[in-house]
């Protein structure tokens, strides 16, 4: 009887082995997730304004004095240089947008950075 007895003893252990080790794994998975290395480093970032209203928008990049248009469904871009975001320090760039539909301070952080205006 003794016998048996550890036989289901070691086979309870056993069972219960099988339940830790899918849940030991999916903790594994999910920290690897967290230690993803999501640096960022552009030499030539860039920022795009797209006019998803029915109206002209006048605009300009770091004046307020407006010197182009966007027509509905047009998207300006520019050219903002270098950014370099790490887990430790970020060197990102703020361009001012003026235009005669608000004016923005946007900071550029991605290697494509995009935003609507109306």
């Amino acid at each position: 009887m003794s016998q048996r007895n550890n036989y289901y003893f070691y086979l309870n252990k056993i069972l219960s082995m099988k339940k830790l080790i899918p849940f030991l794994f999916l903790t594994a998975i999910m920290f690897s997730n967290c230690m993803k290395n999501n640096d960022i480093n552009c030499d030539n970032a860039e920022l795009c304004i797209t006019n998803i209203g029915s109206d002209t928008i006048n605009y300009s990049w770091g004046s307020t004095l407006y010197t182009d248009y966007m027509l509905p469904g047009n998207k300006a871009c520019i050219n903002v240089g270098h950014i370099e975001v790490t887990k430790n320090s970020s060197a990102t760039e703020e361009v001012y947008f003026y235009s005669d539909h608000g004016n923005f301070i946007i900071v550029v952080d991605e290697c494509l950075e995009e935003h609507d205006i109306e």
